[in-house]
């Protein structure tokens, strides 16, 4: 038996698509291993055991080091958080993946994409985010989405993140030139985007490695309690040791100084109102727990 060790960068149906060293491999893994708590997933370094015809069976998944839950992907270094113009942002699903990488010790980066178009957002990106998290403005029809290269150096592992339609494939198909993945466009009915990436995918770079990654419009948090938000905003940490209380939750105690900050325009009041609802969406998971 030859055993080989390789990276998932396709998983459909239970097949995996393997690549070790310039090779890819087609694998079926056992149900061990795909039907409990850590199914492989798109990511994964993996041991396997190389059959004929290019074909293989997944033995063993390495330890991880994160997961990302919305989109699924294992062992990323980086998140580009795409926005765009249109279809309009949705900042409450910004917040959310931001959570989701300081929860999964990723580099969150948001870009601000289709900078070409004359309706810009890029002022209240950086209002609400500067400080927070890288933030580059780019666009798929020029040269500017290479300064993305730059963060998958020493074969980091990226991922694209966001809603459907803000351009992640069209970047991605700007990066791997050749690649020529299908794009899509916003619905005339909905004003949203419509889905085009169904699977996630993994590719090669000189740097590092891509991954393209369905859009979506929905993200919860999980494994973290209301009383800990807090603890994953660096902004409002910053500024909560002059709380009266150290476990003031900027909620509803008195002396608050994020309160107090917000009001007078030192943090973005969006983002802080944005927090107390995904605070009471918690609270609200608490209780219907029990």
């Amino acid at each position: 038996m030859a055993f080989d060790k390789g990276i998932v960068v396709k998983s459909v149906g239970g097949v995996f698509t393997v690549l070790s060293g310039e090779q890819k491999y087609v694998c079926y893994a056992p149900k061990k291993l795909r039907y409990n708590d850590f199914d492989v997933l798109v990511g994964d370094r993996v041991v396997f055991e190389r059959l004929k015809h290019g074909k293989g069976v997944v033995v063993e998944v390495e330890a991880r080091h994160n997961k990302l839950t919305r989109p699924e992907i294992a062992n990323v270094d980086v998140c580009f958080i795409v926005l765009a113009s249109q279809p309009q942002p949705d900042f409450y699903l910004c917040d959310k993946i931001l959570i989701n990488c300081f929860q999964e010790h990723i580099e969150p980066i948001i870009v601000i994409n289709k900078s070409d178009l004359p309706c810009s957002i890029s002022d209240k990106v950086y209002a609400d985010y500067n400080g927070i998290a890288d933030i580059v403005c780019v666009s798929a029809i020029d040269d500017s989405a290479k300064i993305l290269y730059g963060y998958l150096k020493g074969s980091k592992v990226a991922c694209f993140a966001g809603q459907s339609a803000v351009g992640k494939t069209s970047l991605l198909n700007t990066l791997l030139p050749g690649l020529q993945a299908q794009t899509g466009n916003i619905s005339e009915k909905s004003g949203r985007g419509v889905h085009t990436t169904r699977h996630s995918s993994l590719y090669k770079t000189e740097e590092g490695f891509l991954v393209d990654t369905c859009g979506f419009s929905l993200c919860e948090l999980k494994n973290i309690r209301s009383d800990e938000l807090r603890l994953y905003l660096d902004d409002f940490v910053t500024v909560a040791h002059d709380c009266k209380y150290a476990s003031c939750t900027h909620t509803a105690e008195p002396e608050c100084a994020v309160k107090a900050a917000v009001e007078c325009g030192k943090l973005s009041k969006s983002r802080y109102e944005r927090y107390i609802e995904e605070c009471n969406e918690l609270k609200q998971a608490e209780k219907n727990q029990y």
